[in-house]
């Protein structure tokens, strides 16, 4: 990727009580050095949600999960958007 597009990797080792934060949409690898346990949260940003919209209409081919990310980002908007409208009396 260096060569290709100018990326550069990072490297770390985490130890116990470390926190990793990887920003929404960074592709990342991990190596277990031995066993572990990782807790991640997964987050459809509204980069990503043009992305996924933007791969196809149809939503069969789009996996579940996705699509109800999707509907929940799109649930919050419109709630967040009627709530600043009841704000401008």
């Amino acid at each position: 990727l260096r060569d290709e597009c100018g990326v550069s990797g990072w490297s770390l080792l985490q130890l116990p009580g470390d926190a990793v934060l990887v920003p929404a949409g960074a592709p990342h690898q991990v190596r277990s050095l031995s066993g572990t346990i990782s807790v991640e949260q997964q987050f459809l940003s509204p980069e990503s949600a043009v992305r996924l919209r933007d791969l196809g209409t149809d939503p069969a081919a789009t996996p579940r999960l996705l699509r109800a990310q999707l509907d929940g980002m799109i649930i919050t908007a419109v709630r967040e958007a009627l709530e600043v409208l009841r704000g401008c009396k």
